[in-house]
């Protein structure tokens, strides 16, 4: 555990000495009724008895302002925390995981103070912020927790966010074993769009009766934890529209006077979320469509609407059958917006909301392949149709994510597979249900198992997938794994228990869990029941403790993973290109037995910081401008 350095942070010691003040103030403490309009009539109704006690549950209280050039913002937030833990506390925890993903930290935090009770506040400089108290925090005791936080949103270039850019960047994460993964540009601003994704402090996650203060990797998802409340008022530039988690409880624009900006004010209620966030941008546009009690909305840049149209489509079906198969949905609302992704990211999911990477929107450069991309899909229209299922899977896949871990929540750093190989079995699933097995099949091998089989052909061993995120040791293993082979799992499990039985299984443990924390096994436990206990059990452990996967997925065969995706006679045209590239994720200084790629002519051996090998990164490099110039 790292040690939380007081001297760090001397402005909030002077703070914390005149805590005492307030601490004998009675505390003002929510109203929790108005904070569920955001979910639906059912859920409304059955939420006590669901989570116990609602002003029970942590509330975010946050006050946003967000600069017109969208570049900066400030925040007031306060946290209404109960001590539902059984014992006395003598500390809490705050995270700001924005600072725990980027090499310079973009949150500062200002100030910090307690409410309810006399404590001391110490930062470490990054993202961790622990208020002390005088006496322990008693069982069911109550406390308000204030910090003022001033942050940065990171400018990305509109060429970084297109679909060869972000192959460049994705490959190269792939290869590192060492450095930051987790920035996917979720406190950032492209072309008008501004992502307020991680910009809060959250409660710090708490393992074995003590808080997380660091994480061991910031490989896959931070900052998704238990459910809470939130609550919103966000103030920017005149104009802006604003798509968020939750629902608009009350919006105004004050317009400015003798020149002067005027300003927009929503105000945003989610409660019973893990999580939250608002997309903001004066561009925005929206088209929505009802789905039973559930508005479904795509949000878009105005040169977007037909990728837009096609996405509303789309999440409208996985919805339907999500429902279907895995029980209702909590919210009255779901919101899919176009956002300014990197770092490889195709979507990322919050509560009641979904964004989109631009690379699969038309303004985002589409495939943007150049050359290329005809001979991927066989022609213009055959380009079109790859994106389309390229983005119409990762809508699938993010919609799941409203079950897991949203509804149901896991532990995603322990047991990531939990909420991710589900979710990549749901995007299968959806297929199946929505376009047949055939289709079902063909997405499976070439979105699915090509995780394994790319791990796999750039030399990475197979292995467990139920292990701790740091346990992977890089996101090529990570996304084998946890992406690839772990789907299979509930595949091989559907097909012998059939899918009345499964998905009877699978509502069970959605309404025995609903708002709640599932241990990581709770689901495989209900399949495991009958005379087919022996045969689940089997399954489970050959596909997530064991490793077969070159005996249950096939060996790695770079001619089959291309052809999926490309039409007969366009695999010689690439001429060993992509071979070469996967080989030098792994081919620094020769390891593995992999040869190193010649370097191009005038290219240095420069590479970004946190690379482990220079040469390493110099191969990849080197492989990638070599798809680039053939992109032209």
């Amino acid at each position: 555990m790292r040690v939380l350095l007081a001297l760090s942070m001397l402005p909030l010691l002077a703070l914390a000495s005149a805590c005492g003040d307030e601490a004998n103030a009675q505390i003002a403490w929510y109203d929790p009724a108005p904070l569920l309009a955001n979910l639906s009539p059912e859920d409304q109704r059955e939420a006590r008895r669901r989570v116990g006690p609602l002003d029970a549950v942590t509330l975010y209280d946050l006050d946003v302002r967000l600069a017109d050039d969208q570049r900066s913002f400030t925040l007031t937030e306060d946290v209404y925390f109960t001590n539902t833990l059984g014992a006395g506390l003598p500390d809490v925890v705050l995270r700001i995981h924005a600072n725990d993903v980027a090499p310079t930290p973009p949150v500062t935090l200002e100030g910090a103070e307690c409410v309810g009770a006399p404590c001391q506040v110490d930062h470490d400089g990054r993202s961790a912020v622990l208020f002390r108290f005088a006496q322990p925090l008693p069982p069911n005791g109550r406390v308000k927790l204030r910090v003022r936080l001033r942050g940065a949103l990171e400018h990305l270039e509109p060429s970084r966010t297109g679909m060869m850019a972000q192959a460049m960047e994705g490959m190269r994460r792939l290869g590192a074993s060492t450095g930051l993964h987790g920035n996917y540009g979720l406190l950032a601003q492209s072309e008008g769009i501004a992502s307020l994704g991680n910009f809060y402090a959250t409660l710090a996650p708490r393992r074995d009766d003590a808080w997380v203060t660091r994480e061991d990797s910031t490989m896959g998802d931070l900052g998704a934890g238990r459910i809470a409340h939130f609550r919103a008022r966000l103030v920017c530039a005149q104009g802006s529209r604003v798509a968020a988690s939750g629902v608009v409880v009350r919006e105004e624009t004050q317009l400015g006077q003798n020149g002067t900006p005027g300003t927009h004010e929503v105000e945003v209620v989610s409660g019973l979320s893990r999580n939250f966030a608002m997309i903001v941008s004066p561009r925005f546009e929206a088209v929505e469509q009802r789905a039973g009690n559930v508005t479904v909305r795509s949000w878009y840049l105005p040169e977007d609407r037909a990728d837009a149209e096609r996405v509303l489509v789309d999440a409208v079906a996985a919805l339907g059958i999500y429902e279907r198969r895995f029980g209702r949905y909590p919210y009255r609302d779901l919101d899919l917006v176009e956002a300014p992704l990197v770092g490889g990211a195709g979507g990322v999911e919050f509560s009641g909301l979904v964004t989109l990477a631009k690379m699969f929107y038309g303004s985002g450069g589409g495939m943007g392949l150049g050359s290329l991309g005809p001979m991927l899909a066989g022609g213009s229209s055959g380009q079109l149709g790859m994106r389309e299922s390229m983005l119409e899977f990762v809508v699938a896949h993010e919609v799941a994510h409203q079950w897991w871990h949203g509804l149901v929540g896991s532990d995603a750093r322990r047991h990531p597979f939990v909420d991710e190989s589900l979710a990549q079995f749901s995007s299968i699933q959806y297929l199946r249900d929505r376009h047949g097995e055939e289709r079902a099949r063909r997405e499976a091998r070439r979105q699915v198992a090509a995780n394994y089989h790319t791990m796999r052909l750039s030399g990475q061993a197979d292995g467990a997938v139920d292990r701790p995120v740091a346990a992977f040791g890089s996101e090529l293993s990570y996304a084998g794994l946890v992406y690839g082979k772990g789907a299979f799992a509930y595949e091989k499990v559907r097909e012998k228990l059939g899918d009345e039985t499964f998905f009877r299984h699978v509502r069970a443990y959605v309404d025995a869990h609903r708002f709640g924390d599932a241990p990581p096994r709770a689901l495989f436990d209900r399949f495991a029941t009958g005379r087919h206990q022996g045969d689940v059990r089997a399954i489970e452990r050959r596909w997530l403790d064991e490793a077969h996967g070159d005996e249950d997925l096939g060996a790695p065969d770079l001619t089959s993973m291309m052809g999926d995706w490309m039409p007969d006679g366009s695999l010689d045209n690439l001429g060993g290109l992509m071979e070469q590239m996967l080989r030098g994720l792994t081919s620094g200084g020769g390891a593995g037995g992999m040869p190193q790629l010649p370097p191009l002519p005038g290219v240095g051996p420069s590479g970004p910081a946190g690379q482990p090998n220079v040469d390493q990164d110099q191969a990849l490099q080197d492989a990638l401008r070599l798809l680039q110039q053939l992109g032209r």
